[in-house]
């Protein structure tokens, strides 16, 4: 009930941006500036943001997920929100690993996953397929397998979170990635992304790397986050 009434508080303060943080996460192999189109649309709509960088091919997603945490928590904020790319929102899942269990860590409000690996992705089946290739990518490429009992698989879900996916695909039969059956942004089909819970879904015909830098996609991210939908989805 609590929690219930907090997000209750949000939604008709949602216009007052200074109590809620922003935390722009990048993805795999990836870091900081690709997020920098998205960290800047939020800045210039006077949200209070983090750029949160991370090594993602050296530490694996239990460690990251911890560090994150702890980083949280040393904010003194009461309440956060997160944007994520691509494995960026396995970090946020992996967070709540430790989060779940800390009643005095602040409420996650809303969440922008942006082609997030939620069921793994079938680039990681690829390539986890060469052992050297898996050993010099590191230990996530394993986590982002799309087998039921891949680390992807066995995260813990936001569920008390408002979160919106941004979807990428090239619209065609075949996707960016002729490895990949079906439509798909280079990376991983449409159906990898969804939890269950998400409260809206977007989709950009876009490959998934260039996704962060898609205009349309920082005007989604900013109206999930003022308002959890993204209102202009099915506007040219």
């Amino acid at each position: 009930m609590k929690f219930i009434f907090s997000l209750m508080i949000l939604a008709l303060l949602s216009p007052v941006f200074g109590s809620n943080k922003i935390y722009v996460i990048h993805g795999y192999g990836s870091a900081k500036v690709v997020m920098r189109k998205i960290d800047k649309s939020l800045k210039s709509e006077h949200f209070i943001t983090e750029n949160y960088g991370y090594n993602s091919m050296s530490e694996d997603l239990d460690t990251l997920g911890k560090h994150l945490y702890l980083n949280i928590k040393k904010s003194g904020v009461d309440t956060i929100s997160f944007v994520t790319h691509s494995m960026g929102a396995l970090v946020v899942r992996s967070m709540l690993q430790y989060s779940n269990e800390d009643k005095t860590f602040p409420i996650i409000f809303r969440i922008v996953m942006i082609a997030p690996p939620n069921h793994g992705a079938e680039i990681a089946d690829f390539y986890a397929r060469f052992g050297i290739l898996e050993r010099l990518l590191g230990p996530n490429i394993a986590h982002m397998k799309t087998d039921s009992g891949s680390y992807a698989n066995r995260l813990p879900v936001p569920v008390k979170s408002e979160v919106g996916i941004i979807i990428g695909i090239r619209g065609k039969e075949n996707g960016y990635n002729p490895f990949i059956n079906g439509d798909n942004d280079g990376l991983l089909t449409p159906e990898r992304t969804r939890l269950g819970i998400e409260k809206d879904v977007a989709i950009i015909k876009d490959e998934h790397s260039l996704l962060t830098q898609n205009k349309k996609v920082r005007k989604l991210v900013v109206e999930f986050l003022k308002s959890g939908t993204f209102i202009s989805k099915d506007k040219n």
